[in-house]
């Protein structure tokens, strides 16, 4: 696949670019679609794209072209033609143009090659807008042009373009998330006994997981997906690197049952307070008590919950992952620009800068100990640490706690002590309960 990289220019919009706000079909019931990638959510899209047309008299999406990295791979029947040059793919006149080829580049470059020509993009690459959505959402406002991206987060539930347009919901005090279904799929089968692998293995062959499934395990995955959403409606700037990780293959089947032993279940969590008195972001498995929400949410359905001073927190669940599932997000973000959906409008900054989330913010913690160290010994020595033990528990080959409110920093002390004495320890974040979020 080869991207012809234009000059970009970010000076405002003319006239004319400036009132192209009117359906954009080109004639009625129309429009011209050209595809920046064509696997299997790509298939997906014209796929549904046809039944919606039949089923309920949808606007008619004609597929221009596709462009791909082979041209000689065999393709299911009625997809577009194929190209491998983004001139051949623009030479094609399409209305819009859907992104999902996946990754940074060439996706990045044909994406603002689109947005420069004054041409409405539709993607779902959470990698692509982490790192560099601030600079092409500038672009389409600069254009006058629509970037939608919501399939990019919680794939089945299109809440970002609600982050985006509502004013009432940006600022949230703090962001708590199950943004990955891979890793949820496999933590919940880890608490339904199975193992690891079996679990990674069922979770490819379901297609909720990909081939090389590195980002999902490691927590980059729902890292990026964090930042886009804090770029909405928190600080701005932020990346997936602003953000502690810790990947689920830390995690076994022992871990699991000391943490319902306690009261809760491990889950895949991707949590950001933006207060600024206590701020702190935390990406990776985590304990939530069993009477928060994110602890009915199972398989690979993603959560999203948003916390106000003094309201009742706004939650977003449904399907994180499937590729039709994606293709159903994309194709609202196209009606609503087809419809005539304006040009992003910018977001402004939250209290908290990007640095101040490389760290656990202050709270509850599931400490989880392997060794000598039994219940009352693992509450003492919390408690000498500054990590008051709500409740602690005996754990197969050790013990675990729940604690109230600590700081990292007299967390990491209790645990390095712990470890001197040769115990495998677990510190995860605690969410929910009377301590918690």
């Amino acid at each position: 696949m080869s991207a012809s990289a234009s000059e970009v220019t970010s000076g405002p919009p003319p006239e004319s670019v400036a009132r192209r706000h009117q359906p954009l079909h080109a004639a009625p019931g129309r429009m011209r679609v050209g595809l920046l990638g064509c696997g299997r959510v790509g298939e997906a899209i014209v796929a549904l794209a046809r039944e919606q047309a039949q089923q309920a008299g949808e606007v008619e999406l004609e597929f221009t072209a596709a462009l791909v990295r082979d041209v000689s791979r065999r393709r299911a029947h009625g997809l577009p033609p194929v190209c491998a040059s983004a001139e051949e793919f623009f030479a094609a006149a399409p209305d819009l143009v859907i992104e999902v080829i996946g990754g940074v580049e060439p996706a990045g470059s044909l994406v603002a090659e689109a947005l420069a020509r004054q041409i409405p993009v539709v993607t779902a690459n959470k990698t692509l807008m982490a790192e560099r959505g601030g600079e092409l959402r500038a672009l389409a406002r600069a254009n006058g042009v629509a970037l939608a991206f919501d399939a990019a987060v919680v794939a089945g539930v299109p809440c970002l373009g609600a982050l985006a347009r509502r004013p009432s919901l940006r600022a949230p005090r703090a962001v708590t998330g199950i943004l990955n279904g891979t890793t949820h799929y496999i933590l919940h089968a880890l608490a339904s006994g199975g193992s690891f692998a079996d679990a990674l293995r069922q979770a490819q062959a379901r297609g909720y997981a990909e081939a090389d499934s590195t980002a999902d395990i490691s927590g980059q995955d729902a890292a990026s997906k964090l930042a886009i959403v804090l770029q909405l409606a928190g600080p701005g700037g932020v990346t997936r690197l602003d953000f502690p990780t810790l990947g689920i293959d830390v995690i076994t089947a022992d871990d699991v049952q000391a943490a319902r032993a306690a009261g809760g279940v491990l889950k895949p969590i991707a949590l950001a307070v933006l207060d600024p008195e206590r701020p702190g972001a935390w990406v990776g498995p985590a304990f939530v008590d069993g009477t928060h929400p994110a602890a009915r949410s199972a398989s690979v359905f993603n959560f999203l919950q948003l916390q106000y001073t003094n309201s009742i927190p706004i939650t977003f669940s449904g399907p994180g992952a499937g590729a039709r599932e994606t293709a159903a997000t994309v194709l609202d973000d196209v009606a609503e620009i087809a419809g005539g959906r304006p040009a992003d409008v910018p977001v402004s900054s939250g209290p908290v800068r990007p640095e101040q989330l490389r760290q656990p913010p202050p709270g509850p913690w599931f400490i989880r100990t392997e060794g000598d160290v039994g219940p009352a010994a693992l509450a003492e020595l919390l408690a000498l640490y500054h990590v008051p033990p709500l409740r602690t528990v005996r754990a197969s080959g050790g013990a675990a706690a729940v604690t109230a409110g600590a700081e990292w920093a007299h967390v990491l002390g209790a645990a390095e002590v712990l470890r001197a004495t040769g115990a495998r320890v677990l510190t995860l974040p605690a969410i929910g309960g009377p301590d918690g979020e």
